[in-house]
């Protein structure tokens, strides 16, 4: 039993399926708690010869040692070659994974639940996100920054409930 209370796993099924669908060999994800995404990610992109890899930004919610120890716990010691975690911000962690990954095949936000850090997140994720490529964001019905974007990009949205939570997907 965890002593620390991070959020939910997300929508594993959706996010696998997404990942197995397109062969995604890049993928970049913000918010990995318990590593329930990054694990799908992983699983997902096992068999793939070409992939490159994951690239999770997490900043838990509490700076304490206690919530350290459980970030990405239920990624196994096997899939972590293909794991790169970074312990800081989005603002600061988010530019660098994106540097690091160059094009994204897929791309799953969790993190910072704000229309300023969704704005400031999809922008910087859109651009990196190869033609063809998955922005997938969770909780999009907190605020209307996720409606925006998909405007401003001219795209629908697909939105998928599940468990009265949403989440949205732009396909570019």
């Amino acid at each position: 039993m965890s002593p620390v209370a991070f959020g939910g796993a997300g929508n594993m099924d959706l996010i696998y399926s997404l990942a197995r669908a397109i062969r995604a060999s890049t993928v970049v994800e913000t918010g990995v708690a318990y590593g329930w995404s990054s694990l799908a990610f992983l699983l997902a992109m096992s068999d793939n010869q070409e992939a490159k890899g994951v690239f999770s930004i997490d900043l838990p919610y509490t700076l304490t040692r206690e919530t350290d120890d459980w970030v990405g716990i239920a990624v196994p010691e096997r899939l972590k070659s293909m794991w790169n975690l970074f312990r800081m911000a989005d603002r600061q962690g988010l530019p660098r994974a994106l540097r690091q990954a160059k094009v994204v095949d897929l791309a799953h936000y969790d993190s910072d639940k704000s229309a300023q850090g969704r704005a400031f997140a999809y922008s910087l994720i859109w651009k990196r996100l190869r033609k063809g490529g998955i922005l997938v964001s969770d909780d999009i019905g907190d605020n209307l920054e996720f409606k925006r974007f998909s405007k401003r990009v001219g795209r629908i949205p697909i939105v998928v409930s599940e468990d009265s939570k949403y989440q949205g997907i732009l396909i570019k």
